[in-house]
This record gives C-alpha cells, structure tokens and sequence, in this order.
C-alpha cells in the first residue's frame, strides 16, 4: 500500500476532494470583519466567488453602525453629553490606539468639493421610510483594498469558468454559476449605504467644540462646527437600505436555495475542478484576512467630505510622567473653559478640586509656566490639613 494515494480520477485510490464544499463556507470568522463593507460597496452587486457566504445570509440588519462604548464626548460651548463615540467619528479618531494620557487636537471643517464616490451615491434612488431625503453620505472608497479583493474573486471565478468549460465539467460550470447568484444576492439582499444626521435648521449656535475622555485618561479636544458635531459626534449614524424588508428576505430565501444547491453540485464536479476552486477558496480566505493588516478604515471609508488636521497643543509638554492631571489641564488649556469639566464630571466634586478648576482657568494664557500637578497637590495638601483629626472614643 502506498504511502499517499495518487493522484487521478478513481474514487477508491485516487485524491477526493468532497471537502470543497467545506471550504466554501469556512472563514465566517474573518468575514464577518467585513460584511458591513462588502455590503456598502457599489461593486456588491457582482457575480463571485466569496468565502463563508452564509455570513450575509442574517434575515435582521443593523438599523446603526457600531459605536465604542466607555467613552465621555462633552460639548466646550454647547453642553452635549454622551457616553458612546459613532462609527465615523472613531475611524477619523481610532481612540483604541490611544495611549494612556495621551492628549490630540483636531481642526475639522468641512472640505469645498465632494468626491465622486459620494456625488454618485447622492443621485443614487433611494428607498425612504419616513419620505425625507437626509443629504449626508459616507461611501466606500472605490478603490479601496476590499474591493480589489472583489475583484480578484471575479477574475478568478471567470477563470475558473471557462477552465471547466475546457474540460467539459458542465457540473463545475453550473456550480460556479449557483455560488455566484447566491453570493450575488445576498449582498443585493442587505445592500445599504450610511446616512448621518443633520441640522434641520439654519439657525445661529454657538461652536460644536467637544472634549473625548477615554477610561485611559486620554483626551481628544476637536475644533468644529456645530453642523459637523451633529454628523459625526451628537447624531445618530443610521444604515438605509436599498431594499425593503419583503424583497430583503425574497433575495434572501433565493441565495439560500442556489447556496445549498452550489454545495450539492461541487462535490459532485471533476477532481481537476475540485482542486481548483479548493484552491481558489483558500486563496480567497488568505486575502480577506490579510486585508485588515494591509489597510485602516480610513482607507475604507471616503471621508473627503471633512478637512482633517491634527493641530499642535497650546500647553507646552513637561518632563514629568503623564498623568490624569496634566492631560486635562491640556484641554482645559485648549478650550479656555471648565465648564465642560463640571458638566461631565470628569474632575471629582470638591472643593480642592473647584480651586484647582478655578486657577487652571486664570492661567489659560499664551506663555503660561503654570504646572498643574504642583497646584493640585497644594490644594490637596490644604485640603488635608484643614480637616480635624478623628478623636479616639473612650
């Protein structure tokens, strides 16, 4: 008996690549990463080859993008408080990479020209649910590393197509055909773009400066206008579907159909195909989860819509450690209020630490020497002291 089987056609000593169908649906697990993309994109529509594609095939769609909880948003002028950062203003931030006591600063406006991504995607039909058009968009890049991954997968599926058409495998051809209608639909089924909120009035307000507080101790001020902290800070980030819930599950009852019948044909294709499309399942799997080390979201999402610049603080760094202290004097440097301290509870409540608030605000001035850990520390220190000792009871 041979140490591996040879490789032919016989189904008892040869090869068998039964496991193909397998292969088509591991890898939800690196999918899932980007189903919300793949979704967004203008290219889901195309006919493909797509790992795990059961993963699109959910019968409930998020009605919002996901938010990074933990956080503390307070409004410098306006008085907003939010316990949660939206989607879009965490890929312009990514607050997950921030250092403990680390301090940023941020100019927002808002850029003169919009892409074509999102010229395209304003005159695109709509479904509406509540007859308003809402008029800010965020598209996928076009020519992001996500879909370059799609592309690839059409490329290769049309290969493989006309290789089975070569060696006659009609099996291998309808297979490839059922796979991808199915992975076809089922990103028609949940296709959507994001809409974010907006001002519904023209009316003056003051500025939309906030403040972001990490559990770290880090702090984010950003420079803005109101209109631009109602999109990506104090608004709602809602998903819109193309699709209305009834023609969401008839595509959806249709992919699952050609999925289970595409499973059934490949393993019954040719062994020469069999190995194929293995192959090309794999391939495709190393690439979509090679995509998050080659790429970030912002290269994903077109935010062109905003002129982005991280700004230089106006206090001056020392030498110390960092600490809580120091960083939000750096903010209450930047903003010149404490307010937005007060509101938010980001400083305890005492009256060491109103004094502190007090005379970190009369030192928000250009060339200020003022060290704020020294500050605390006296009024702590005269905090302590004024309290009575305990008297022991007899």
């Amino acid at each position: 008996m041979p140490w591996f089987p040879p490789a032919g056609q016989s189904t008892q000593d040869g090869w068998r690549f039964d496991i193909v169908s397998v292969l088509a649906i591991i890898g939800e697990s690196t999918l899932e990463r980007h189903v919300q993309v793949i979704t967004a994109s203008s290219y889901a529509w195309l006919p493909r080859l797509l790992p795990a594609p059961q993963t699109i095939l959910k019968t409930e769609r998020p009605a919002r993008l996901p938010s990074v909880k933990d956080v503390v948003i307070t409004g410098v002028y306006s008085g907003l408080h939010l316990t949660e950062l939206n989607f879009f203003a965490d890929v312009i931030h990514d607050v997950a990479t921030l250092q403990q006591y680390e301090f940023r600063v941020y100019d927002i406006h808002y850029a003169h020209k919009e892409s074509k991504e999102a010229e395209e995607l304003r005159s695109r039909p709509r479904v509406l649910t509540d007859g308003v058009a809402e008029p800010v968009y965020i598209p996928v890049k076009r020519f992001c590393a996500l879909n370059v991954v799609n592309w690839i997968s059409v490329v290769m599926t049309i290969g493989l197509f006309i290789w089975a058409g070569l060696i006659h495998d009609g099996l291998a051809m309808i297979a490839l055909v059922t796979m991808s209608l199915s992975t076809s639909l089922a990103c028609l089924s949940s296709e959507w773009y994001p809409v974010l909120s907006h001002r519904p009035t023209d009316a003056k307000v003051p500025r939309g400066d906030i403040v972001i507080a990490t559990r770290h101790g880090a702090f984010v001020v950003v420079r803005c206008d109101e209109e631009i902290t109602r999109e990506l800070y104090g608004g709602t980030e809602t998903c819109r579907y193309v699709f209305g819930d009834t023609w969401h599950r008839v595509l959806l009852g249709t992919s699952t159909v050609l999925l289970m019948a595409s499973v059934i044909l490949f393993n019954n294709c040719g062994w020469t195909m069999q190995a194929a499309i293995g192959s090309a399942y794999i391939i495709l799997n190393i690439l979509y989860w090679a995509v998050p080390l080659m790429m970030h979201r912002k290269s994903t999402w077109d935010m062109s819509r905003y002129e982005i610049k991280r700004a230089a603080p106006k206090a001056r760094p020392t030498k110390r450690m960092p600490s809580y202290t120091e960083t939000l004097w750096y903010a209450i440097r930047e903003t010149g209020r404490i307010e937005w301290v007060q509101n938010s509870k980001l400083a305890p409540s005492t009256d060491a630490w109103r004094k502190w608030l007090q005379e970190a605000l009369s030192n928000c001035y250009d060339g200020s020497t003022w060290d704020p850990v020294d500050a605390k520390d006296r009024f702590m220190r005269e905090a302590a002291e004024s309290v009575p000792p305990a008297t022991k009871s007899g």
